[in-house]
Parts: C-alpha cells; structure tokens; sequence
C-alpha cells in the first residue's frame, strides 16, 4: 500500500486583490526514534514513508555500520525503527536528536580517515540530463519536500525517494540501494537540498563518489568533499553547474 505523504489544509490566501479561501497540500512529517540494540541513537522527523530503507540507510550512513551485512534486521514499529546490528562500536557517540534541519553524526574526527576510492567518470551532458530525476509530485504539490535519487554511471535510475528532511532523503535512498545490492561505488547521488558536511559525509561513508545537487553547498561540506575524494557538483539546473571539489571526474 503507497504511504500517504500529504495531507490537506485550507488557508485565507492574501494578495494585492483581497482575500480568499484556499485549499492547499501540506507534506506530512512524523516524529520516529531509531533504536539500535535497544539503545535510542536518534529522533527522527521523516516523512511516514520506507521507514525501513530509512533505518537501513541511517545504518551506514552515519558510520554504525560498514555494510549489509553487519545488520541482522531492522523493523517498524509504530513510530519506532528497530536495527539489530553486530558489534558496532560507534552506537553510543550517536546519541543525538536530530530533525529535518540538522547535520548528522559527527564528521570532524573521521574527514580525514575516509577517502572514496572509485574510478567513476561522467560527462557534463549526464549530469544535466539526469536532474530530471528529482523532479516530485510531493514537491509539485507542497513545495515542502526533498528529492534523493540514485543512478548509475549510464545515467540509470537506481533507487529515488522523498521526503522532509535532505538528510532523511539521502538515508531512504541509501538504504533502498543497500537493500538491492547495489555497489554505490559506480554510483552518481542526486540531491536538492544544501550539502552540508553531514550531508557529503553519508556519501563518504557509504562510498558514493559523485554527488549532484541543485541547491548550494556549504563551507563544512566543501571542506568534508575535498578531504575525503568526492567530487562535488551544485548549483545545477539545465544551462550549468559548478564544480567544487574532485573535478577530475568530470570529463572535459
């Protein structure tokens, strides 16, 4: 069954002409607690919808894990995800509240000791043409969500997902592609949201070399791009994009 992502308001819209009744489309958010051994490593606010990608994509975003298979499983319960995970040490510096606005995990003690290893190039038309996928009816309706999608260096669409929150869209995204095997080291990560050091280092960690975003990026996330070898493309729209870090991926 397709999860409901929005929800209807009605509103007085003002403009220079008066007054009026509007009928509008608000993207829902909920409140989730993400439970890893039992321990409560974050509070969530996510759109209600794969839940269980989110969980898995936190998983080896944030670091907890280094792959599938160090996750025995991970479950949705009301407003709870639970992962069971073998022998990770990183659970308890992951005590942390985050929502839609904020960065993940800390990234300081570890730009340093992550680096992406992968011989991915693509051509400027490819990274053009695939902005096409972050095109969502959620955002066509709310103007309130994120879009993350996945494709491969043939410009395939792998996995995609909405949501509240950037970082969110990037776990869902992450999460889906580890849960299809996909080998993220041959992979381009769309965005449209702000690329923070929180954000490049969820690439970082699962080892996604490219990452796309229509929006801008911030100091922390260039600086978190440069050190760890993730070219980082923004302000990208269908007349151009920028380059701030790794641009030898980039074929002239």
């Amino acid at each position: 069954m397709k999860e409901k992502l929005t929800k209807n308001f009605e509103s007085i819209k003002v403009s220079h002409k008066g007054r009026e009744k509007s009928n509008d489309h608000i993207v829902m958010e909920e409140s989730y607690d993400l439970m890893v051994n039992g321990t409560r490593v974050a509070s969530l606010m996510a759109s209600p919808s794969d839940l269980k990608e989110l969980g898995y994509g936190y998983l080896l975003a944030e670091g907890i894990v280094e792959s599938k298979d160090q996750v025995i499983s991970v479950q949705v319960r009301e407003n709870e995800i639970h992962a069971f995970v073998k022998g990770s040490e990183k659970i308890g510096e992951l005590l942390e509240l985050r929502s839609s606005g904020c960065v993940g995990a800390e990234w300081g003690k570890e730009e340093g000791q992550i680096s992406v290893d992968s011989d991915l190039t693509l051509t400027p038309g490819l990274v053009f043409k695939s902005l096409q996928h972050l095109r969502s009816n959620v955002y066509d309706k709310t103007s309130g969500s994120h879009s993350a999608s996945l494709i491969s260096e043939t410009g395939e669409v792998l996995t995609k997902t909405v949501d509240v929150g950037r970082h969110n869209a990037y776990d869902k995204v992450i999460g889906k592609a580890l849960l299809a095997g996909v080998n993220l080291s041959k992979t381009i990560l769309l965005s449209t949201g702000r690329q923070s050091a929180g954000m490049v280092m969820k690439a970082a960690r699962a080892g996604i070399p490219v990452i796309v975003s229509k929006a801008a990026p911030l100091s922390s996330g260039v600086d978190a791009a440069e050190k760890t070898g993730i070219t980082l493309i923004c302000f990208a729209d269908s007349e151009k994009f920028k380059i701030f870090a790794g641009h030898k991926r980039i074929a002239t």
